[in-house]
């Protein structure tokens, strides 16, 4: 069976056209609702991110059909985004799938908000009843996400500038909910800053802007509070951690500044971060005291690309995981579809040895329970040896990719067609089950 998947992400396309064809969730269910139309599909789960939209689908439908469904559904035509689609198929999709949700296809490595997303879109499937025969390939990809997290450290250590201040305060605060944190600047990376440090359950946040309506609007979002900039210097004396991201051309806290901020406040640990180009915060300041330490955007960057570093390390080691995920999948499923034909042509020979015995019993009955006993044992150890053979080499075709021309040519050569010949239920009763 036929295991694929077509899609789009941020490695193949802009945002314009992921935009463009990305489903909502609405969009997702009314897909699930027209599945009947992807004749020959035997599952689907649809994976769509801000990154990503990956069509994932099971049995013998063609490529041109799922990308003029997906096109239907999204009200997209065609030819404005199959240049940028991606497609694997077989053992492909199972590395695809696995490095998704290992967080290695992620924009920011090792990211784990991908993980539940893939468990999103795999439960969302099956409350549709549209996941066939994807169930195992769906479960082996939460267990490599799991095991990557929990194996590893591919998800330790900061990759933006945000997480790496919350980093930093945690090495040297611990519990960052007795601190307080001053953030200058309500831009881009004032935002993304203040953002994390709210996530990271800082005692109390305060932003400090030129413009009261952009101050005011992520002071709300954060539940913070707002102070304009001319007053900055009645907020400094309580502040644990201060990062500065404007666009001003001058130093916004200046050593004088800084210098009666601390005044009769002894060694008090005090982290700053000077994001911005130029610089807003005094270099000088680290001049104040032992206690006192400033990070400028290239200390930051150099903490990230570290981390980057460590990251990629652990790559290597998710890799693995991967590749023993694969290999057991793979087998997993290829020996469920040799299992069926080797049951089957097992029972069929069980069913004729039996028929035949109980013929013969009837033939020979001054035979001896005990004589049947034996009689029944041989013709039983005569079947399985010449079973034997057939059936190792049966089992080796899981990993062989020609594996359903051969299951198809034992099928028909022994007329396997899902029943068994000579089904009448055998008469046992003169035949000793040899015990076991």
């Amino acid at each position: 069976m036929l295991i694929q998947v077509v899609g789009i992400n941020h490695k193949t396309a802009p945002l314009k056209i992921r935009a463009q064809v990305g489903l909502t969730p609405d969009q997702i269910v009314e897909a699930y609702n027209r599945v009947h139309e992807l004749v020959g599909q035997q599952g689907i789960v649809i994976l769509s991110t801000c990154n990503r939209t990956e069509m994932y689908v099971a049995g013998n439908v063609s490529y041109s059909a799922i990308v003029d469904w997906w096109g239907h559904i999204a009200g997209v035509e065609r030819r404005e985004f199959s240049d940028a689609l991606f497609w694997y198929a077989d053992t492909k999709v199972f590395d695809h799938l696995f490095r998704v949700a290992a967080g290695l296809d992620s924009m920011v490595l090792g990211e784990t908000q991908i993980l539940g997303q893939v468990k999103e879109a795999y439960e969302l499937s099956q409350k549709y009843g549209v996941t066939g025969s994807l169930h195992r390939l769906f479960r082996a990809a939460l267990t490599v996400g799991k095991r990557a997290h929990a194996e590893t450290a591919i998800s330790h250590n900061a990759l933006s500038m945000g997480h790496a201040v919350v980093e930093l305060g945690r090495k040297v605060f611990g519990d960052l909910s007795r601190t307080h944190a001053v953030v200058i600047g309500a831009g881009e990376m004032g935002t993304l800053v203040a953002r994390h440090l709210s996530s990271a359950k800082v005692g109390s946040i305060t932003i400090v802007n030129r413009t009261a309506a952009h101050g005011q609007l992520l002071a709300e979002e954060i539940h913070g509070s707002y102070m304009p900039l001319n007053q900055l210097m009645t907020v400094l004396p309580s502040a644990d951690i201060i990062v500065s991201s404007t666009h001003a051309s001058n130093f916004l806290v200046t050593k004088q500044m800084m210098k009666e901020a601390i005044k009769g406040k002894g060694e008090r640990l005090r982290f700053l971060f000077d994001l911005s180009v130029p610089r807003n915060l005094d270099p000088d300041i680290v001049r104040l005291g032992s206690g006192i330490f400033l990070y400028d955007i290239d200390d930051v960057n150099a903490v990230v690309e570290a981390n980057l570093h460590q990251r990629q390390k652990e790559a290597v080691k998710v890799e693995k995981i991967i590749q023993e995920e694969i290999e057991t999948l793979a087998s997993d499923i290829a020996a469920s579809e040799v299992g069926p034909v080797i049951r089957q042509l097992r029972e069929k020979a069980e069913s004729i040895r039996i028929n035949e015995l109980n013929k013969a019993f009837n033939r020979l009955s001054h035979l001896s329970d005990a004589d049947k006993q034996v009689v029944a044992e041989t013709t039983r150890l005569i079947l399985n040896k010449f079973l034997n053979d057939a059936m190792v080499g049966m089992r080796a075709w899981a990993t062989d990719k020609d594996k359903e021309e051969y299951i198809e040519a034992v099928r028909e050569l022994f007329h396997l067609d899902g029943t068994t010949e000579n089904t009448r239920t055998p008469n046992t009763e003169h035949v000793l089950q040899p015990e076991r």
